[in-house]
């Protein structure tokens, strides 16, 4: 039995391997991390003691100084009456020590307990008249000479830590100075993302903290008595100290321990972290810190993501051997039938490229007998052009014939008579009609030869021009009006002979469509576009239009709009050939208004001369 082509028992014995190697990796990822965070833990305590021994040590002399001054003493010796007139000064230096040192206040308290001088003297909340009888570090400093404690002001409801010293004279004790501090900044500089950082004074209670939820929470339930002599002293300001939600689990190694507490970051949960502990620099106290252990989970996520990728890989590797392997053994077999088609197609090749050349050389020739058929085909229609146009033509003729004729005989007998100046004028008119029949001539010679096929630069107001005349007869004749509007830049890429056939044919299709019509009118108009590399030329009339069936094929050979024996359908083919050949566009359209108008866009001739017949 296979899966994929791979043996079963071989996929079964993987997937067991898989799972050993992962659950390994895992064990020893996970022992890693706790191993680094142990390691990171003890750094932290190591910092964390250091810098409460040096945030203590420079407050903790501050009151056995303060106790030293002359003006302390002599006011604690003197009577209440004359305390009043020492007091400003002892007020004013304990206010400046307190802002020199940055506590939060300096007292100095008699026997009874009660605060007589202040650093905060003028503040809205004073300690002066405060009793602080029941407090231990002021009962401790008159016992041994000095106190220290942690706990709430009664005053204020701020919690902060209190260094006391004995004021003596002599071998007599006066009373006793005493200095708050703030733990603030100890619990801002401690903060650190993924770990808790907090100071536990002997009864168990949280009193820094770096989580303020926990702070004056108990670790472990507080016995009966010790909760009277905590309330006794008002350490935590007439509060209820409730205990923490922690539970110490499992230990880990270099003193650490595996605890749960409540989750920090989401409130009302609990997690699991790595705790570990260390004295603190005042007696009795404890220094406790509690890791994350996301660190150490990760580590696990990617020593299993490492696994997997590898067993993943070598698994695709595998599969891709196997597979190869089929390949290899499918090409062999099909190498043999490929050689074995290849020798029949390379026959069939030879004779298939015999029967190709022989039908290339072919078309070749066909294309060049299409080519000149092409040539002929362009000549004949200016040729059938000329045909329609030999009535108009002979009428243009005649006419100056008849004149000459005329004249002739007129001139003849001036000068029987001896009148030479007249029969002079009358040759003078003889030549001027000659001229002109020669020039019509010579339009006629220049439309009907067969041009190159090189574009130069051409004026269109020159080529309708030259178009006119063989036109002109009709226009007259059949009373069309003709408006004309091209523009003196109005220059495009063309050979000038097959321009003139192209605006001939189109002029003579308008043309046939007015016939009959009442007050027939061709427009004619060219400009450059919007593209200056563009040049566009148009003639419409304001005949019947074109048939829409007719329209989409109105450029192809042998389609016409004109009755049975009036024309071939040839003439707007190859107007279309011609103007392709100029690298121009030929557009037809029926206008709303009634009738057609034939739109050519021209390659616009930038610069050279231009040829003029």
């Amino acid at each position: 039995m296979t899966m994929l082509g791979v043996p079963l028992w071989t996929v079964v014995a993987s997937a067991a391997l898989y799972l050993a190697v992962a659950a390994a990796a895992m064990e020893f990822a996970w022992h890693r991390g706790l191993d680094a965070l142990t390691e990171a833990g003890a750094h932290r305590l190591d910092l964390y003691a250091a810098s409460l021994k040096s945030e203590l040590g420079r407050y903790e002399i501050l009151p056995a100084i303060a106790a030293r001054q002359d003006s302390i003493k002599t006011l604690l010796a003197a009577s209440p009456d004359a305390r009043r007139a020492l007091l400003p000064a002892v007020d004013g230096y304990l206010e400046a020590v307190n802002a020199d040192a940055g506590s939060v206040a300096v007292d100095v308290i008699d026997l009874n307990g009660d605060v007589i001088a202040a650093s905060n003297w003028n503040r809205p909340v004073s300690f002066v008249g405060t009793n602080v009888a029941y407090r231990p570090y002021f009962t401790d400093s008159l016992a041994s000479g000095s106190g220290r404690f942690f706990g709430i002001g009664t005053n204020t409801g701020q919690p902060g830590l209190y260094f006391a010293s004995a004021v003596r004279g002599g071998q007599k004790v006066l009373g006793a100075t005493a200095v708050k501090i703030s733990v603030d900044p100890l619990e801002s500089a401690w903060r650190v993302p993924n770990e808790a950082a907090m100071v536990v004074d002997g009864n168990g209670v949280v009193v820094i903290s770096t989580v303020p939820a926990w702070k004056f929470t108990a670790l472990a339930p507080i016995a009966a008595h010790k909760q009277e002599q905590i309330q006794a002293s008002r350490q935590y300001a007439g509060r209820k100290v409730d205990k923490l939600g922690y539970e110490r689990l499992d230990d880990w190694r270099n003193g650490a321990w595996f605890a749960r507490l409540p989750d920090w970051s989401h409130p009302g949960r609990e997690r699991r972290y790595l705790v570990m502990s260390r004295s603190a620099p005042q007696a009795g106290d404890a220094i406790m810190v509690a890791l994350d252990l996301s660190a150490a989970r990760r580590q696990q996520q990617l020593a299993f993501a490492f696994v997997t990728g590898a067993f993943l890989i070598a698994g695709l590797y595998a599969l891709y051997a196997v597979q190869r392997r089929r390949v290899i053994v499918e090409r062999l077999k099909a190498q043999d039938a490929l050689q074995r088609a290849n020798d029949r197609l390379e026959a069939t090749v030879l004779q298939r490229t015999a029967a190709l050349q022989q039908e290339i050389d072919e078309r070749v020739l066909t294309e060049q007998k299409l080519r000149d058929s092409q040539q002929e085909l362009v000549h004949a229609g200016k040729l059938a052009v000329l045909g329609q146009m030999a009535a108009g033509l002979t009428h243009e003729i005649n006419q100056p014939l008849v004149a000459i004729r005329t004249l002739c005989d007129n001139a003849r007998t001036f000068f029987e008579r001896g009148q030479s100046a007249q029969a002079l004028a009358n040759l003078e008119r003889v030549g001027r009609l000659v001229e002109n029949m020669a020039q019509l001539t010579a339009e006629l010679k220049a439309f009907a030869r067969k041009p190159e096929a090189n574009t130069v630069p051409v004026s269109l107001a020159d080529a309708l021009a030259h178009a006119r005349l063989m036109v002109d007869a009709r226009i007259r004749d059949e009373q069309v009006r003709l408006d004309i509007d091209i523009a003196p830049d109005a220059i495009v890429a063309a050979e000038p002979g097959r321009l003139q056939q192209v605006i001939v044919n189109l002029l003579g299709n308008a043309l046939d469509a007015l016939a009959g019509r009442e007050a027939p009118r061709i427009r004619i108009g060219a400009s450059r576009t919007d593209d200056p590399a563009r040049v566009t030329f148009f003639i419409a009339d304001n005949g019947p239009g074109i048939d829409p069936h007719v329209l989409a094929h109105l450029f192809e050979p042998f389609v016409t709009t004109k009755p049975r024996g009036h024309g071939l359908g040839l003439g707007l083919a190859i107007t279309s050939r011609i103007i392709e050949g100029f690298g121009a566009r030929i557009a037809a359209v029926n206008l709303e208004g009634g009738g057609a108008q034939f739109t050519i866009e021209f390659v616009a001739a930038n610069g050279g001369s231009i040829d003029s017949e």
